[in-house]
């Protein structure tokens, strides 16, 4: 009341501060994500078995940030990763996908409001948002002759379903952290 104007602070609007460190963070977590999916090279021979790690890290930094595009922003973080030279990615599509995931989750995100913190949100939607790789290899390798290995090695079924498999894995583990972060901290 004198005179000042007060910088309103709800989860709709933020401090420039908390607004940089929320987008600080996000980048952190999908820089994380990438990195473990590409140092971490482990010939399991199992499409998709990265998905634990890459669908928790993106998931969870959805679950801690009041920003509408955590998810895009976690995700655009990843898939510039993924362009920089010592990555060594063989899929020149790779990061296009990564946006496409990232979008997924916001939508689903912003269109599913009250299941949010559900366990079986988190499961399904990492398992959607993982499938989402094999599927654009599909319809990449069949519109344009890509050859994709995973395809090769298991037809198109297989790296669906190991895809699902692990980031709903990933779901349930990002979650979990969530779950027991919150009530550690509560």
């Amino acid at each position: 009341m004198n005179g000042q104007s007060h910088l309103k602070n709800t989860s709709s609007t933020q401090p420039i501060s908390g607004l940089l460190t929320d987008l600080l963070i996000l980048g952190l977590l999908g820089a994380g994500a990438a990195a473990l999916r590409i140092y971490l090279r482990i010939p399991l021979n199992l499409p998709g078995h990265h998905g634990l790690e890459v669908m928790a890290l993106l998931l969870i930094g959805r679950q801690y940030s009041g920003l509408s595009i955590a998810g895009s922003v976690t995700s655009a973080s990843a898939a510039l990763v993924f362009l920089m030279p010592f990555a060594g990615i063989k899929d020149p599509f790779l990061p296009v996908i990564f946006l496409l995931i990232g979008a997924f989750i916001d939508l689903t995100y912003r269109y599913i409001g009250t299941a949010r913190s559900k366990a079986m949100f988190l499961i399904a939607m990492g398992g959607i948002a993982y499938v989402l790789i094999p599927l654009s290899r599909i319809l990449i390798s069949l519109t344009t002759s890509y050859p994709y290995e995973s395809l090769m090695k298991g037809g198109f079924v297989w790296p669906v379903v190991s895809h699902f498999f692990f980031g709903a894995l990933g779901g349930w583990f990002a979650w979990f952290i969530t779950r027991t972060t919150r009530n550690i901290l509560s």
